[in-house]
């Protein structure tokens, strides 16, 4: 049932899935405005920081779990399901716990019980949302994965207004409860539950899956975790308002990902280069033109951000937003990159250019230490995420002959730069 479903949503036009996936983040965005706008930046920038290291957490204590579900639910074997709740609740839950007894005594200045619980929580909601992809829901399973957290986070700020943020983030954790216990109750309840059952024992655990997801959630943050060490929390959550609006030039990357997946494994399982290089050059044709137009967008609104933003640092919001949104736009560039190299058996890769960018981003804050300012973080973070990719690219133009640039599309005939 999945696999017909995945096929017909494969089969959609980019424009319908990105507008799909454009509502998802439009509400993620929404909330994140609100909050900064409800909470003030100072109390926002804290919050900011203690949600990103929740974010993290969730994925070091899940061990891959999200992945490994929806891989093991949908190659026709199934799971059983007292190993569903072990690899979605109880293996998360028993290392958390030993990481709550490690952290509390290293660092004891965070609610490391607030932040593990939080990212436990966002851990058992992809779970879940795993499972009911694997029933074969797709809207309903996005929504859960990557609007659920944030939504919840929104309605703690409501609630708990004029509370600090370790309380907002509490209350965000029993937002998550309840809406998970609504889930599973869902899930449980229906008739196709038992289609992807098995009373066999299968091992639950994948090493790359664990890795990949830790590194890429890590990527997403680090810039707020390491940075928000050092810069104060008012200049933090204007930085992060900054860059979650950059961040929106790349949502087309995730669009171009999801459609190309099928034919990039397909033509790769098939030993056919050529097709491997048609099915690359159809994720860059996918995102570069909603790319270059968000982007547009992003540079024409520049000269408004002084009537919309405080600028604490007086470093200039337009610079800092220029160059997060050229950092995005970098994202869109190489596109194909990440996914040609996951699919194609060059996993290997893919982690060691996430390694390359945490390395390079932590190499630039040691340089600059307590100096470090938004500006130069964003220097840092879009300099380490774009020699990665770059990185990345040139591996896999070598390894397998494929350019998973959007520089393709130039040397391509007319009609490559049709997103559908």
């Amino acid at each position: 049932m999945f696999g017909s479903r995945l096929a017909r949503l494969a089969q959609q036009s980019a424009a319908q899935t990105l507008g799909l996936r454009a509502g998802v983040v439009g509400v993620n965005f929404a909330v994140m405005l609100g909050l900064a706008a409800l909470l003030g930046f100072e109390i926002f920038g804290q919050l900011a920081v203690l949600w990103g290291v929740a974010l993290v957490g969730g994925t070091v204590v899940s061990l891959g779990g999200p992945l490994i579900l929806l891989r093991m639910l949908t190659d026709g074997q199934g799971m059983r399901a007292s190993d569903i709740s072990k690899v979605a609740l109880f293996y998360p839950v028993l290392v958390s716990i030993c990481a709550y007894t490690i952290l509390a005594s290293i660092w004891p200045a965070l609610p490391w019980a607030t932040i593990l619980g939080a990212g436990v929580l966002v851990n058992a909601l992809g779970c879940l949302a795993s499972v009911m992809r694997a029933l074969g829901s797709v809207q309903v399973s996005m929504a859960l994965r990557d609007a659920g957290p944030p939504v919840a986070l929104g309605v703690a700020g409501v609630l708990a207004y004029g509370a600090d943020a370790a309380t907002i983030m509490a209350g965000a954790t029993l937002v998550m409860l309840v809406m998970a216990l609504a889930g599973a109750f869902r899930v449980c309840w229906r008739a196709e539950i038992q289609t992807i059952l098995s009373p066999v024992r299968r091992p639950c655990w994948s090493g790359s899956l664990w890795a990949s997801s830790v590194l890429g959630m890590l990527i997403a943050q680090i810039d707020l975790i390491v940075g928000g060490a050092v810069i104060p929390a008012e200049q933090l959550g204007v930085y992060a308002i900054l860059r979650r609006i950059a961040n929106l030039v790349a949502l087309p990357v995730t669009v171009a990902t999801w459609v190309s997946a099928a034919p990039v494994s397909a033509a790769y399982g098939a030993g056919n280069p050529s097709a491997l290089i048609r099915a690359s050059a159809q994720a860059s044709r996918i995102a570069i033109l909603p790319g270059l137009v968000l982007l547009t967008c992003g540079v024409l609104a520049i000269p408004l951000l002084p009537y919309l933003l405080p600028d604490p640092s007086g470093d200039g919001l337009g610079l800092i937003f220029a160059i997060l949104l050229m950092g995005a736009f970098g994202q869109v560039f190489f596109a194909a990159s990440f996914g040609v190299a996951t699919l194609c058996n060059l996993s290997g890769l893919a982690m060691a250019a996430r390694f390359l960018m945490i390395g390079l981003y932590v190499l630039w804050f040691q340089w600059w230490g307590t100096a470090l300012a938004p500006l130069t973080n964003a220097l840092g973070y879009v300099g380490a995420i774009t020699l990665g990719g770059a990185a990345l690219w040139w591996a896999v133009k070598r390894q397998l002959g494929v350019d998973t640039s959007a520089a393709v599309l130039l040397r391509a005939k007319g009609g490559q730069w049709k997103t559908s």
